[in-house]
């Protein structure tokens, strides 16, 4: 009977460890998702990013083309008046 009470005993201990092992597994999942979405890259965002900058790039470069245009017509301009 002593017998019968630790076997009853270790089989409980034993669903026990099984429980612990698949709730730590599903917790183990649940950090992993969690770190990789803190973690990863996302593609959308770094394209919508590369667009903006490219654009501002864009603006710039022709603010600077504008800029020369008017300093040459400026500066290549003056003393024609009294030709």
């Amino acid at each position: 009977s002593n017998y019968e009470g630790i076997i009853g005993k270790l089989g409980v201990d034993a669903e026990q460890a099984g429980n612990m092992q698949t709730n730590t597994g599903f917790l183990l999942d649940s950090v992993d998702m969690n770190r990789k979405s803190v973690s990863s890259v996302s593609l959308d965002e770094e394209l919508t990013n590369m667009i903006k900058y490219q654009q501002a790039y864009n603006a710039a470069a022709k603010m600077i083309t504008m800029t020369d245009e008017m300093l040459d017509k400026i500066i290549n301009g003056m003393g024609v008046v009294g030709r």
